[in-house]
């Protein structure tokens, strides 16, 4: 009976952790996803598909609910509506949840062929310096911003080589439109959080350029996506939809960050805008779905 409970506790701990977490991690996985359709130009086998997949999610996953331990303090003074800042899990849970998820990634990964196992690793390592010492990439400005954007690409080739190993320029094409895009609206997500990055005396692009300059800079990356869409199609063999549907979502992350000029003062609107621009990722990753069928 103890033992039932305490397996029933950890489950909902558990549960806590994942359902506060998991928004971020699908985008990445479904990135991935995607990236094994760009790499066979059309229906991709779907053992290897959803294996990368999985991995993927499990490792990035596992990165973000970790980052929530190393964020502890910080989300409190932000008052970031997370269970672990909220008391309502203990550290123990997160940590364990972690290497759970980090250990399965990389199994399931080590299952579908060499290349995938090493990106995948690499990709665990990424997460973990990314919140942790010795590096903890987050706290070093613009670095946090290029790291993220980097752990997006490296999920992005894992999937092209989950299906052949040897890559292709089109899924270059696509890990580095996602690392453009992790460019542009990383800082945007850190536009709310100002005050406590503030008192942590982290150096965010927010915080060092300004927010006005960080909301400028967005646009112009989006811009330069959809320019890259048109040379993708172009000159990369995508069909049409690539120019058309990724040009209606990069006009609409235009859009959703210009009225930041006036409110990013407003926390609850800037995690409303972070919101939104995550789920943009998801329409522009499938226009490159959409423009890699013939």
């Amino acid at each position: 009976m103890i033992a039932i409970r305490f397996l029933e506790k950890r489950a909902r701990s558990y549960w806590l952790c994942i359902k506060a977490n998991y928004l971020r991690p699908l985008v990445f996985a479904y990135s991935t996803f995607v990236a094994t359709f760009v790499a066979s130009r059309g229906i991709p086998p779907l053992v290897q598909s959803l294996a990368i997949t999985l991995a993927v999610l499990l490792i990035v996953l596992a990165t973000y609910i970790s980052n929530d331990l190393a964020d502890l303090e910080i989300d409190v003074i932000n008052r970031v509506p997370r269970p672990l800042a909220q008391g309502k899990v203990s550290k123990s849970d997160v940590a364990t949840l972690s290497a759970i998820l980090y250990l399965s990634g990389v199994l399931v990964s080590s299952l579908i062929n060499l290349q995938t196992m090493i990106l995948c690793i690499i990709g665990a390592i990424m997460g973990i310096e990314y919140s942790f010492p010795p590096l903890s990439f987050k706290r070093r400005s613009v670095l946090k911003t290029i790291v993220i954007g980097g752990c997006g690409s490296l999920a992005v080739l894992a999937g092209g080589a989950a299906v052949n190993e040897l890559l292709s320029i089109n899924v270059l094409f696509a890990s580095t439109i996602f690392f453009i895009y992790a460019m542009a609206f990383s800082p945007i997500l850190d536009i709310g959080d100002i005050a406590g990055d503030m008192k942590e005396g982290r150096r965010t692009l927010p915080i060092i350029w300004g927010p006005e300059y960080t909301i400028r800079f967005s646009i112009a990356l989006s811009l330069a996506i959809f320019a890259s869409f048109i040379l993708g199609y172009l000159q990369l063999g995508f069909n049409i939809a690539l120019p058309i549907l990724g040009g209606i979502v990069c006009l609409s992350c235009i859009y959703v960050v210009y009225p930041l000029f006036k409110l990013w003062r407003d926390q609850l609107y800037c995690r409303k805008v972070a919101k939104k621009v995550t789920l943009l990722l998801y329409a522009l990753q499938s226009s490159l779905l959409l423009g890699s069928i013939f």
